[in-house]
Formats: C-alpha cells, structure tokens, sequence
C-alpha cells in the first residue's frame, strides 16, 4: 500500500491538482509551444512531413511495456524525436490533399478545454450538465444552416434531431441505421426479418464514399446486395438510369434508401437533390446525403445555390474537422424529422435513461467526449458570415488552381471545380499519342504509374503534399471513354493559409516534378 508521502509525492509528480499548479503549467506551456512550432514549421521552416520508412517508425515506436517510467520532460523529448518528427503537417499552407487544416485559433481553444472540462456526453444531469446544451445549441445551428426546422424549447432529446459523432464513416452509418429502422420498425430489437438481396439502396457508381458499403456490411444488408446507378461526366447521379435501375428491381424487392453527395470525396461534385427527392418520394425510399463536405456551402449567400435542396433530405451528414478547420474528430448526423430518433433508442440503462441524454439516440458510442465545444468556440469567434466568406475563399483558391492547370502543357483538369477539388492528370505527349492506337492499355498504365510515381515523390520530399487515386474518366476527359479509369492526382483546399503564391509555386515544382519522372520512365 502507497503511504501518505509517497503518495503526495505522487500526485506531485504525476497528477494535476492545486499543489502543483506551477509545475502543470511549466509542462502543459512546452507542450502548446511543440505543438505551434509544428503547426507554424518551427523557426527554421520545416517540410510538411519529415518521409519515414514504416520500417524505422516501427523500430523507434513498437517496443516492450516500459516497467519503469521517466520524467515528463523526457517523455516529451521522446514524443518530439519520434513521434512529432514524422508526423503530417495538415496546418501547412502546402498541405493540399485533404481541406481538414484543423488551424483554427477558436476549435483549438475548443479543443483543449474539452480535454480540460471531460465530460462525458453519454449523460446530461449527471456527467455533462452543460455540455449537453452546449451539443443541443450546435446542433440546432446545424439544421438552421441546411434549412431544417429548429425546435426551440425542447421536451426531450427527441425534440433535437442530431448527433455528434467521431466521423463520416459513423455519421453515414447512422443515416442508413435510420433507414432501416424507418421501413422496418423493431428490426433493432428482432433482428432482419426480411431478406437482405431483396433490400435494395442505390448510390453512384464509382464515386460513392466507402462508408456507405461498410455501413451495409455492419448493419447485415451486405455490402454487396447496394446498386450501383450510373454516373454522369459530371461526377453526379444519372437519374435516368436511377430510374431504370429501380424498375428493373423485383416485386418484392425493397426499396430502401438512396444516397446522394453535397460533394462527393474526390471531386466534390453535387447531385441534383430536388429531383432525386421526387424520385424517392415517387417510390417511397429513404432520402439520405452525405454531406460531408459541402454542407459548408449552407454558410455563403453566394454559393449555397449550388446545394439547394439539400433540406428535402430525410437525413444529412456533416465532417467540421474537414471542411470547418477543426481538429479531429468532429462529425454530425442530422435527420429531417427529429422524431426518427425514436426507432434507434433502446438503450434503457440508468446513466442515459433521462429526458436530455444524447446517450439514449447515438449509436455505436456510449461514453463520448465533449467534441461539440470546438465547433460552439468557432460559430462564436467567426460567426456564420465570416465562415461564408472563407468558404468562398478556399472555392475561389481551387478555380485559380484549375486555371493554373489548363495552362500548363501536358497537364489536364479532369473535373470542374464545384466546391474545392481539382482533379487533374499528367500526361507527356508521347504517351497521349499512344491512347489512340492499338497500345490503349500499355498506355493507360504507363500514365497511370507516372502519376503515381509523381504524386509518392512529392510526399517523400515533403514540400507539398497532394492526395492521388484512382477514378473513371466520366467526363471523358481524354477521349477515351468513361470506362478508361486513371490515376488522377488532386488538390483540394480547406486552409485560409493557403495563397495564389503558394499555388504558383506548386504548379512550378509539380511541372518539374513531372518532366523528371517521365524521363525515368524512359520518355
């Protein structure tokens, strides 16, 4: 047993209390100051990533139990060397593969209070008194911002009609996990009682998020029993083929959702919601969007347009930590009618069994952190119209990067910039030429390796750091056709910090990047 002095000496050493107020700062002050001399390059201007191979990652990082402990500074000194010093920069100006910068001054503040404050959001009395309201306001912020009626004096959590959750994979779920309870009431308690190849949910071919299969898979519809409907050189859901792949279904078949994109993930393209809303209704299927990204459209006058419709929505989802600088996680799902919320709550244990508890309605998760104070700090500091105006910054940033691709030679805009994706191919001319000969696919190979080989060497030098994948050719870019299926690089942008300078100097290097890795294949 610890005695009183070893276990003041303890608490001292390891705990945080008013004792040692002076000595928590002193750590948790050179903690802030690492993490902004990452999230700035340090003094010296440090690449986005310093490349490791997994190799030397594991061999610093995969080690035995440590059976003694160290001093909190050299545990420190340890996490800078190991763990800091190859880690990813998504706060760099340079960083352009994903728009989830996590840079704001607010959904930090946020985000370490959250930490400070652990509550837990499985419980309103008990566990979160305030944070509860706190996630409720937020959320009701949410529905205000995609058009869906607010309750302002709610009864119950059943008034809300949204949850916060750790990622768009868990917010998709939810979506669907409400379909399915929607058309079949208690299936939550009983289990499928219907067969699953007669369940049918549509989603586009090729551009559909991941989540979408997975969450079929997890939920016993079966990934592969989703149907898959033809997708326009617009990167959107081909309505008419929706149709004609929904008369084409079986008697007995059920109809059970269809799943459309404010922005699908690789080139942010956006479905035509008002129409695909009457064809759900004409056949009674669950409406969901994934919004993911570009519900943040709902924040500009002048862009919002581009999303109308997304209220007719039976549910919605929302990823800040991508698209409303955040750090991670932070995602929701909304759904039109709050009341929905009903066919998913049976928890009846007593720590979420009260009027107010989100636990009763959220999925998956029982204990949950704070998250929705990152979100309530940036609405407070920014407030909707300042959001509005960055939203159309990073809109504005990726058009000037398009026009920057159109003028290079050999480089091709593979999509139109609808929120914040370009999506662009690199091709030499001496390999364009072979796309139209017998040599179609040695061709379409070599680009495609080329393009790969461009976007690994960009990441491994760390000064830039764009995504790259896989993905047809709808828009039948390089007249092939939209079967032909490339390794297109992408920059998307959701950081303020991010300039036209920085742009300009990315297509320089990214145009000498190219020319020398096509020189290695021989070219």
């Amino acid at each position: 047993m610890i005695n009183d002095n070893a276990l003041n000496e303890l608490i001292q050493e390891y705990f945080i209390s008013a004792s040692n107020r002076e000595r928590c700062e002193e750590i948790l002050f050179r903690s802030i100051s690492l993490g902004l001399d990452f999230k700035t390059g340090g003094s010296g201007g440090k690449p986005i990533v310093n490349h490791k191979e997994q190799e030397q990652i594991m061999r610093d990082i995969l080690e035995p139990i440590p059976e003694k402990g160290k001093n909190l500074e050299e545990v420190l000194n340890e996490f800078q060397t190991k763990i800091m010093d190859g880690s990813v920069n998504f706060s760099s100006s340079n960083f352009m593969a994903f728009p989830d910068c996590g840079n704001s001054l607010a959904t930090m503040t946020g985000h370490i209070l959250c930490a400070m404050l652990n509550q837990n959001l499985i419980n309103s009395i008990h566990t979160s008194p305030t944070a509860t309201f706190v996630e409720m306001a937020v959320i009701n912020w949410l529905r205000e911002i995609v058009g869906y009626e607010v309750v302002a004096d709610p009864k119950d959590i059943f008034d809300v009609g949204g949850i916060n959750v750790t990622g768009g994979v868990s917010a998709n779920t939810a979506g669907l996990l409400l379909a399915r309870e929607n058309r079949f009431p208690g299936t939550i308690n009983t289990g499928i009682q219907y067969d699953p190849k007669k369940i049918k949910v549509f989603l586009p071919k090729g551009i559909g998020h991941y989540s979408i299969k997975a969450a079929l898979g997890w939920m016993g519809l079966g990934k592969d029993n989703a149907v898959e409907v033809n997708t326009t050189p617009g990167f959107t859901i081909d309505k008419k083929d929706l149709v004609k792949r929904i008369k084409e279904c079986e008697k007995d078949d059920v109809l059970l959702a269809l799943v459309a994109y404010t922005g699908d993930s690789r080139t942010m393209a956006i479905d035509d919601f008002p129409n695909l809303y009457k064809i759900t209704r004409d056949y009674g299927m669950w409406f969901h969007i994934d919004a993911c990204h570009g519900l943040s459209l709902c924040f500009s006058e002048k862009l919002k347009e581009k999303v109308k419709g997304i209220e007719l929505a039976d549910s919605v989802t929302i990823d800040p930590h991508k698209v409303l600088f955040t750090p991670y996680t932070l995602s929701y799902a909304l759904v039109k009618d709050p009341r929905k919320f009903e066919l998913i709550a049976g928890v009846s244990d007593l720590i979420t069994k009260e009027p107010y508890s989100f636990g009763q309605i959220t999925p998956l998760f029982g204990s949950r952190a704070f998250n929705s104070l990152k979100l309530w700090f940036l609405m407070k500091h920014l407030g909707k119209e300042r959001i509005g105006e960055l939203v159309e910054h990073r809109h504005d940033m990726v058009k000037y990067f398009a026009s920057l691709v159109e003028r290079a030679d050999e480089f091709y805009m593979m999509n139109e910039v609808t929120i914040n994706s370009a999506a662009y191919l690199y091709v030499p001319q001496q390999l364009k030429n072979r796309l139209y000969t017998p040599q179609k696919d040695e061709a379409v190979e070599e680009i495609n390796v080329l393009n790969k080989n461009i976007q690994l060497r960009i990441f491994k030098e760390g000064q830039y750091y764009i995504h790259t994948f896989q993905l047809n050719d709808f828009r039948n870019t390089m007249e092939t056709g939209t079967e032909t299926v490339f390794q297109m690089q992408r920059l998307m942008l959701g950081n303020p910090l991010t300039t036209k300078k920085v742009l300009d100097d990315f297509m320089d290097y990214s145009q000498k990047i190219a020319k020398e890795e096509t020189r290695k294949l021989g070219y």
